[in-house]
């Protein structure tokens, strides 16, 4: 017997200080990103902390699981920013990952950590500020909740958490990646959630399933397969529209060398 639901949710922000870490082996590179990037936050005022290490050692032994958004130089000793990058990718999978690097040779290991962007030092003065900007957008992205109350009780989802949704009706079940909860069910329509999720990288791929493309193993025709062997019937009708819209999606959002 289902519970009884509240008809009423919303999609918020979540606000939350910002740490952002930067690890550069080289003293006067580190503090020169340092700068870019507090001036950079400083003109969107925004409440971050920027940390610089010029230390590898001392940045794998910090608090990493408080990292956000982390500027790690690949080509570091004892341990390289990859190396870093394995470490701070298990503590806080949530991170979001820019290497900086002289050598693309390092990109496909990117794929291990889910690399955001990389950034070539030779191009840094031009494109450091457009990476935030991108980085940050993705934080608030990544720190959305959808709000809403089931039997009086107050429940916080954030949109990172969320695997996909699936609709019964007038009823919403709402699939979770994670957490102590395996799904949530509340009144709402497909229509509306995904006019609300559609922007946070969300993907309709038949009238009773909209799915977060973050955790699309393999789209293919008439199914979708997500993290966790989870196997989805897609729309044949509207395969190509489906496909063209994740490949846009993927092209945008994985991680990409400027």
């Amino acid at each position: 017997m289902l519970d009884e639901m509240s008809k009423l949710w919303k999609l918020a922000d979540r606000r939350m200080d910002m740490n952002i870490f930067i690890c550069d082996d080289e003293a006067l590179a580190a503090e020169k990103m340092a700068e870019k990037v507090r001036n950079s936050v400083e003109q969107r005022h925004l409440n971050a902390s920027v940390v610089k290490f010029t230390d590898v050692e001392k940045c794998m032994a910090s608090f990493l699981e408080r990292c956000d958004i982390a500027f790690f130089d690949v080509d570091m000793k004892p341990f390289n920013g990859i190396d870093l990058a394995r470490k701070l990718h298990s503590t806080n999978p949530n991170a979001i990952i820019i290497f900086v690097t002289n050598y693309i040779e390092y990109a496909p290991t990117g794929y291990e950590v889910n690399a955001f962007r990389y950034l070539l030092k030779s191009e840094m003065e031009n494109r450091l500020d457009r990476i935030l900007e991108d980085a940050l957008d993705e934080y608030k992205k990544r720190h959305q909740i959808v709000s809403f109350s089931v039997d009086a009780e107050h429940i916080e989802v954030p949109v990172h958490n969320i695997l996909y949704l699936e609709s019964e009706q007038r009823i919403m079940i709402m699939h979770l990646i994670q957490g102590d909860r395996l799904y949530h069910r509340f009144y709402a329509s497909m229509t509306q959630m995904t006019a609300e999720l559609e922007p946070m990288g969300f993907l309709r791929i038949q009238k009773s399933y909209l799915v977060n493309m973050e955790y699309i193993e393999a789209l293919k025709y008439g199914q979708v397969r997500l993290t966790g062997g989870i196997v989805l019937k897609s729309s044949e009708k509207n395969h190509s529209e489906i496909k063209q819209r994740y490949s846009l999606w993927r092209a945008k959002n994985r991680w990409n060398i400027v």
